[in-house]
């Protein structure tokens, strides 16, 4: 638990360079991203404030916000610029930053923890969208899979389609290439597992884009009993 208190340390000022390092940034009050859709359980809470409060959908998340779903809940987050859509399984955590700079924003989800299916559109010229994680930067231009970050600091991506820049920011560093059908895993040593997409994957994947909570009844002795689940959303 030392060790990942000292990495989140370490790379929480990272992403404050990253908001205030460029030359024209967006107001404060100016919104990053939106709640696009909550299912239970979900929370958010503003920039050097303590406490969390319950999430509404069509909420706008400003830079430095975080979000946090319970359990078996989600969250849709759709950036305000129309880049990026991110689907926030359960018991997750992440804080969105954001950048406006000549008439471009530059992006950058940390995820404390938890299950992100995303779905990234090609960035343009000189702009950014990345995640972050208190052990790795993914560097995006456009793609879709999931993110996994576990409470053991294991760090678990894969990709759909498209292309991601992996940078390991812990102790000895390292980095490499994830492309598209292809899944790795960084444990909190920096060492790199790079695999062929296998079917637990692509059900992982898939499993992140249900996002419509369905019901179906069943007729017990007992008396009927209702069950509900995740299905496809029609977008």
């Amino acid at each position: 638990m030392k060790w990942k208190n000292l990495i989140l340390a370490f790379t929480l000022p990272l992403l404050v360079g990253f908001i205030s390092g460029g030359k024209s940034s967006a107001p404060s009050d100016t919104p990053v991203a939106l709640v696009k859709k909550i299912v239970k359980d979900v929370k958010y809470k503003k920039e050097n404030v303590s406490d969390w409060e319950a999430a509404k959908t069509g909420l706008p998340l400003k830079d430095g916000e975080e979000v946090k779903t319970g359990s078996k809940s989600l969250a849709l987050i759709l950036f305000t610029d129309g880049s990026g859509l991110l689907r926030v399984r359960e018991n997750a955590i992440l804080h969105i930053y954001g950048q406006k700079e000549n008439q471009r924003m530059n992006k950058n989800t940390f995820v404390q923890k938890g299950l992100v299916g995303f779905d990234v559109k090609k960035q343009a010229e000189n702009e950014e969208f990345k995640f972050t994680t208190p052990t790795v930067v993914a560097s995006i231009r456009g793609t879709g899979g999931f993110l996994d970050y576990s409470d053991d600091s294991t760090f678990t991506m894969s990709l759909d389609s498209g292309d991601v820049a992996l940078d390991f920011t812990g102790v000895g560093g390292g980095g490499g290439m994830l492309h598209s059908r292809h899944t790795v895993t960084i444990n909190s040593r920096g060492q790199f597992y790079f695999r062929q997409q296998n079917d637990n994957d692509r059900n992982l994947s898939n499993s992140t884009r249900q996002t419509e909570v369905k019901k179906i009844k069943i007729n017990t002795d007992s008396g009927d009993l209702e069950i509900n689940y995740y299905g496809s959303e029609n977008r």
